[in-house]
């Protein structure tokens, strides 16, 4: 798991380095506006049906240079993480989520004390 800023950072390079790690990103816009980008597999999609309203949105637009993936970013954090953006690729099919950072901690802890007693 690793750590960016999508104000500093390209997009673009955030996406390539989740999809390509399979590795969820937390991502920053600004001070205490905070998400996790996730790739949409078998173990994410259930963190992302967790939230209350799952919005989708297209990859093309969270990869475009500029402030578009900080607005999702925001999006999430501003509904009180009740809002996951599913994102899907040009056949429609889902690919990443942008999710909140509490709920996707939550999810770990709660993961990780059913992998303890298992």
């Amino acid at each position: 798991m690793f750590e960016a800023n999508c104000i500093e950072e390209q997009p673009a390079d955030i996406v390539a380095r989740v999809l390509e790690q399979q590795s969820p990103c937390f991502v920053t816009a600004r001070e205490g506006v905070r998400g996790v980008l996730v790739p949409l597999d078998e173990v994410y999609t259930e963190v992302l049906e967790a939230h209350p309203r799952v919005i989708n949105a297209r990859m093309k637009d969270l990869v475009r240079p500029g402030k578009d993936m900080a607005m999702y970013c925001v999006q999430v954090s501003l509904s009180d993480e009740k809002d996951a953006i599913r994102f899907t690729d040009e056949e429609g099919e889902p690919v990443l989520a942008l999710i909140g950072a509490m709920r996707f901690l939550r999810w770990l802890e709660e993961d990780g004390e059913v992998d303890e007693e298992s």
